[in-house]
């Protein structure tokens, strides 16, 4: 059987004013076409999430902990897409798949949602800067791949073009490593070095249909087939 993949659905108001969970296309169909099973993971409290603010929601209560347990005890691996917020479930999500070792891929916030685990930060809005950080563009800038991290060993690359849909970077990467910078030295890439497969990307690789996102979808549901045969 092909290992299941956990996609996190982020609260979204859509055009006609509906509240709604979304995850966009391209991700699901990754994640298909390299050979996992995608899986919305949603939270399991109600709350009104698109009209609060995150200081207006309340935590998880132990039930609502567990019963996110059982969806993700179903999962191989855990992608954690862009979004504009990030919530409580969503961090707790992380913090279970970083003490299970399960093979994730946070994208964007999911970046920083990453190097904001286990420490307060606050993201950094773009001002000055040489690199387009908001574009619809196929590719907006290149990216500098620092050696001896794993997002090196799956491309083998010192350099490659992204693309950039990001309105804030982060200047600190916590307790990862920083396994990429763009040209004016914002962190493009991170990576938990305790962990068997687990980045952060700032660039949306599930927009692009390139040999690097290729190479990083393959190897991240490869993991996921491990993380799959272990738990046997």
């Amino acid at each position: 059987m092909k290992p299941i993949i956990g996609i996190v659905e982020w609260p979204y108001t859509d055009k006609d004013g509906d509240l709604i969970y979304e995850v966009i296309n391209p991700i699901i169909e990754k994640v298909s076409q390299y050979g996992g099973i995608p899986i919305g993971i949603f939270p399991t409290q109600i709350e009104n999430y698109q009209n609060k603010k995150i200081n207006e929601i309340k935590k998880l209560t132990l039930e609502e902990k567990d019963d996110l347990n059982q969806s993700l005890k179903i999962c191989d691996a855990i992608i954690k897409p862009g979004a504009l917020r990030i919530y409580g479930y969503e961090k707790y999500i992380y913090n279970y798949a970083f003490e299970k070792n399960m093979p994730y891929i946070g994208i964007c916030a999911g970046m920083q949602l990453m190097a904001a685990h286990q420490k307060e930060m606050k993201n950094v809005r773009n001002s000055e800067s040489n690199v387009i950080h908001h574009s619809k563009e196929e590719y907006a800038h290149s990216i500098k791949i620092m050696k001896d991290t794993l997002l090196y060993n799956i491309l083998k690359k010192d350099e490659i073009m992204v693309n950039s849909r990001h309105n804030y970077h982060i200047e600190n990467p916590g307790i990862n490593k920083i396994s990429a910078y763009s040209e004016d030295s914002l962190i493009e890439a991170i990576e938990n070095p305790t962990k068997d497969f687990q980045i952060g990307l700032q660039w949306h690789p599930e927009m692009l249909n390139d040999e690097n996102t290729e190479h990083i979808f393959e190897s991240f549901i490869y993991e996921a087939n491990k993380y799959k045969l272990k738990r046997k």
